[in-house]
């Protein structure tokens, strides 16, 4: 087995076998999932579950003091920063909230990586939410939802978990940047479908990794079709995450399409600023 080829050549044979461990949900937030199915589920039960683990409470009481949800008044507590989200929202944002907790990695090598990858995810969320807000604002977007789209963006590139994983636990082989870039290229949308279906996604966000590299460019016409999967991508385009493809889109024809104005959208002072904002709320 060739080294370069190594860790592509283990996952290909795991895929081929249907024996390639896939992460599980983060435990927080997959039992707040299965408590909102619940029709009798209330904030308590929530705050009962998501107060045992800090550094997602930590992340929903800073979301809930930010400009996303636009409060006024500061929460203090998990139990306040609940009731400002609301139930109906909860579920998502803590799916949101969670996903990083997925890539807890021992080497240093991949510890590097897997920062870098929550970094351009987090870039890639906020630009998703700025998108969709100015979707919304057009009248286009009324199909979607911030909290979705931010949604979206933190599971776009999923699929690098179990390379990670497997670079991590053969560490004297496999963590190499190199080895995971090119594994990530050939296996990470299939994988990232695969985690979301793994995970129970609804069918709008699990074609989300698919679509990352290269947009829907046979099925995107017009604006008005624009769904989470063009969102994403074109988020990874203004924010310089999305890796050069000859068949991918472009911004331009995101313009072309006027799912964003031809006039420098992304330099515009408002725009980046509330990018700005969006990406500090993550960060």
């Amino acid at each position: 087995m060739a080294a370069p080829n190594a860790l592509y050549s283990l996952i290909d044979d795991r895929l081929k076998r249907d024996e390639l461990q896939l992460p599980g949900l983060p435990e927080t937030a997959e039992r707040v999932r299965d408590a909102t199915l619940n029709p009798n589920c209330n904030l308590q039960d929530l705050a009962r579950i998501i107060q045992h683990d800090p550094a997602l409470s930590a992340r929903l009481i800073r979301l809930a003091n930010s400009a996303y949800l636009g409060g006024r008044s500061k929460a203090e507590s998990l139990m306040q920063a609940l009731t400002r989200i609301g139930l109906r929202r909860i579920r998502t944002l803590a799916l949101a909230m969670a996903v990083e907790q997925v890539f807890c990695p021992k080497n240093d090598i991949v510890q590097e990586f897997s920062a870098d990858y929550v970094r351009q995810t987090r870039e890639i969320a906020a630009a998703s939410v700025i998108i969709t807000r100015h979707l919304q604002q057009r009248g286009i977007g009324h199909r979607l939802h911030q909290d979705v789209a931010l949604l979206a963006g933190m599971v776009s590139r999923i699929g690098l978990a179990p390379i990670l994983k497997l670079a991590d636990e053969f560490d004297d082989s496999f963590a190499n940047p190199s080895l995971i870039n090119e594994t990530m290229k050939s296996f990470g949308a299939r994988l990232g479908v695969d985690v979301l279906k793994h995970w129970e996604f609804t069918p709008n966000l699990i074609r989300v990794p698919h679509y990352f590299r290269c947009g829907r460019i046979k099925l995107l016409d017009d604006a008005i079709v624009i769904n989470y999967c063009d969102i994403v991508h074109l988020a990874s385009l203004l924010t310089g995450n999305a890796e050069p493809d000859v068949n991918a889109m472009t911004v331009a024809e995101y313009e072309q399409r006027e799912v964003i104005p031809a006039s420098g959208f992304w330099q515009e002072e408002a725009i980046v600023q509330d990018y700005r904002d969006m990406l500090e709320t993550l960060s």
